[in-house]
């Protein structure tokens, strides 16, 4: 069977309103200021170990906003045994916690920054930190643990600053760059902060998106070494590029394909920028299979109530079987990609 990525949502809200993404970050949406308590945490995340999975990636909202993500990291660590741990945050205070992050078992940082402007920081995510971030991404590179730095592309917004923000990765250190279009079937969802890019260009997300075959075909050029990777099996078919200096770009691009299950059957949405890659738990305790639907999701609150795991362990396993028999759709350039592999 194949593998789910599995991203813990800690918590609800990121104290951001990036116009590519929603109020409750990865989650469907969640109540504000909702966060896991450590213990339901690693309860769930027994069962998922008992799964075979050893990665987990907490996101949110915000991890380095989640009170007790140092001690989280450790546990599932030392009393869980996930033996890969990336943390995802896109605020400032991931380098203040960056050593004890370190420390305590994260193998991987990814920091979100989609421009070397200020200005157009600001009007992406509309707070005024864009210094501290970058500052921030340089102390995580500085623990010596790999970090990762995500950009979101989008046409006549920050496309054109791309080669130059893979060089200022690579001057840092920065062991990948990670390149997403934009999904842009986001605002489908019940909640979103496209309507900010309404206001600001007056463009939905549609308008913004674009392929990102020709940023790819520029940065090939420098490439030393092309593969084609997946992540656990599902997901998109990624390119990766190394280039001169070390540094990697991954590129996560839509039109190479996706994968779909038996979830996915019937849904109005078929087919979608997401489809079937990750489960995620919710930072009020539900699994969740994509982004956008509401209506399958797995509430875990009634079995974490009870004295022993036997019903939370089933319906996690449960939650895997989704994945049996997904199957990929190809598209024209995906179909290439593997012709090329």
């Amino acid at each position: 069977m194949l593998e789910p990525q599995w991203r813990v949502t800690v918590n609800s809200r990121c104290r951001r309103a990036c116009s590519y993404c929603r109020p409750s970050g990865e989650a469907v949406a969640t109540a504000m200021d909702a966060e896991l308590a450590p213990d339901d945490l690693l309860r769930v995340a027994h069962a998922v170990r008992a799964c075979g999975l050893t990665s987990v990636k907490l996101t949110g909202g915000d991890p380095a906003l989640y009170g007790p993500l140092v001690e989280v990291v450790r546990r599932l660590r030392d009393e869980a045994g996930f033996t890969e741990i990336e943390v995802i945050s896109r605020h400032p205070r991931i380098g203040d916690l960056a050593e004890d992050l370190a420390r305590a078992g994260v193998t991987l940082f990814n920091v979100s920054l989609d421009t070397l402007d200020p200005a157009v920081h600001h009007e992406i995510c509309n707070v005024d930190d864009h210094g501290e971030v970058v500052a921030a991404i340089k102390r995580c590179v500085a623990t010596d643990v790999p970090v990762k730095v995500n950009v979101v592309v989008m046409a006549g917004v920050n496309d054109a600053e791309v080669p130059t923000l893979v060089e200022m990765c690579e001057e840092a250190g920065v062991h990948s760059v990670k390149l997403l279009d934009v999904i842009k079937d986001l605002d489908a969802g019940s909640e979103s902060y496209a309507r900010r890019l309404k206001t600001k260009r007056g463009r939905t997300l549609r308008d913004v998106y674009m392929s990102l075959g020709d940023i790819t075909e520029g940065l090939r050029g420098r490439a030393v070494h092309e593969e084609i990777v997946h992540q656990g099996g599902l997901g998109h078919p990624m390119t990766v590029l190394t280039l001169p200096s070390g540094t990697k770009v991954v590129v996560k691009d839509s039109t190479a394909g996706a994968w779909y299950g038996s979830v996915c059957r019937g849904c109005p949405l078929f087919p979608c920028h997401d489809a079937l890659m990750a489960l995620r738990l919710t930072a009020d305790m539900r699994l969740q299979f994509c982004l956008l639907r509401e209506d399958n999701l797995i509430d875990l609150a009634p079995a974490l109530a009870e004295d022993t795991d036997e019903t939370l362990h089933a319906q996690v396993e449960a939650a895997f079987e989704m994945y049996a028999d997904a199957r990929f759709h190809p598209t024209q350039s995906s179909a290439a990609l593997e012709a090329a592999r």
